[in-house]
């Protein structure tokens, strides 16, 4: 089914939650550290980074976004299955940040958005019927000037999601394009076809991404009011790019293990695409913390919604008060889940989990607020 096919995305009981979930990574260490009590906290990190030397002609336009939004506080979260296993588990609360340009997306767009005020052009960029990328790409573009061009996979003659209802108002013009023309978008001169626009990659996968996030990955190891740093840092991936830009952006550190969830089927493939993004954005797995990724947690494939994870994410905000979505942060604490209860964290360990935002998503899964 397109992403843009339906108003509300469907349930899928295809898959048994990540029960058989594996790891793929680097050596691993142990992860122990004294046993930590905290509570909710608020970063303490330096002010957002100003933009680098060659982004600086854009003027005051994307300065005067970024105030919008303060580096996101952290919260311990009361959670049972950490509780009992004697784990401190943190939010960094990146879905706090703006109401339509929340989590992760500012942060690999605030570059490219950049570089369009500067070069006084639009930006073109591409996603699904659902793209949290699109939506706060619209969003960005449309308080800044920015014109905005969104290429979707799909059909234009099927309802609109509320997704790309909400990019139209933010003035993003949409081209709708087949599933093979969509599979050629990473291929040289795919974008020129529709605008002469700055092309932006799906969900802001490129070097200007990457680097983009370090303001956030400084936020994911700040200490906070005197507790110990964390030393198992998670994210959900999908093209992987916050992942790599966590990691370039640290570096070497002792102590540290920064692991990445995907979401989608194949999700052993997102391993070398990091490799590659940081090889291009100049950094190497020598410069980097330990890190690897969890594989299992894809619950049948990207944007899927079995009947077990509309479950889990129902009872876990219900327990944490922590509102997450099934395509990205559902899947991230159901896998995180899944080793707590199974012992394969060390007592004493912090570990802080990145909200990488995409709340606009919920409106795709009814069920979630069935009665």
């Amino acid at each position: 089914m397109s992403s843009h096919a339906a108003a509300s995305r469907q349930s899928t009981d295809e898959t048994l939650p990540p029960d058989g979930a594996t790891v793929l990574s680097a050596p691993q260490g142990a992860l122990s550290s004294p046993a930590a009590v905290a509570s909710s906290a608020t970063v303490t990190a330096s002010p957002i980074a100003s933009l680098e030397a060659d982004s600086s002609s854009a003027g005051g336009g994307l300065e005067a976004l970024l105030e919008l939004f303060t580096l996101p506080r952290v919260e311990r979260l009361d959670w049972r299955v950490a509780r009992e296993a004697g784990v401190v588990v943190e939010c960094l609360r990146a879905d706090t940040l703006d109401a339509e340009i929340s989590g992760n997306k500012a942060w690999k767009l605030r570059l490219p958005l950049a570089r369009a005020l500067s070069e006084g052009r639009g930006i073109i960029s591409c996603g699904g019927g659902w793209s949290n990328h699109l939506h706060a790409l619209a969003a960005a573009g449309a308080r800044l000037g920015v014109a905005t061009h969104g290429l979707v996979r799909g059909h234009p003659e099927a309802p609109l999601t509320p997704t790309l209802k909400d990019a139209m108002a933010n003035g993003m013009h949409l081209n709708f394009i087949s599933r093979a023309e969509y599979k050629q978008r990473d291929q040289p001169g795919f974008s020129a076809r529709f605008s002469d626009a700055l092309w932006v990659p799906e969900g802001g996968g490129s070097v200007e991404g990457v680097a983009g996030l370090e303001p956030l990955a400084q936020a994911l190891v700040t200490t906070c009011n005197g507790e110990p740093a964390p030393q198992l840092v998670l994210m959900a991936c999908g093209s992987g790019t916050t992942l790599a830009g966590v990691l370039s952006a640290l570096g070497e550190r002792d102590g540290l293990r920064v692991i990445g969830v995907p979401t989608m089927n194949h999700g052993d493939q997102l391993y070398h695409r990091v490799r590659r993004l940081l090889a291009r954005s100049g950094g190497s797995e020598q410069k980097t913390p330990e890190w690897g990724l969890w594989l299992g947690a894809q619950a049948g494939g990207f944007a899927k919604a079995p009947a077990w994870l509309i479950d889990f994410i129902q009872r876990f905000e219900a327990e944490t008060g922590l509102q997450v979505e099934p395509v990205y942060t559902g899947k991230l604490f159901a896998s995180l889940a899944h080793h707590l209860a199974n012992g394969m964290i060390a007592p004493g360990t912090r570990v802080r989990v990145l909200h990488t935002g995409g709340l606009q998503g919920r409106r795709g899964y009814p069920a979630l607020d069935a009665a």
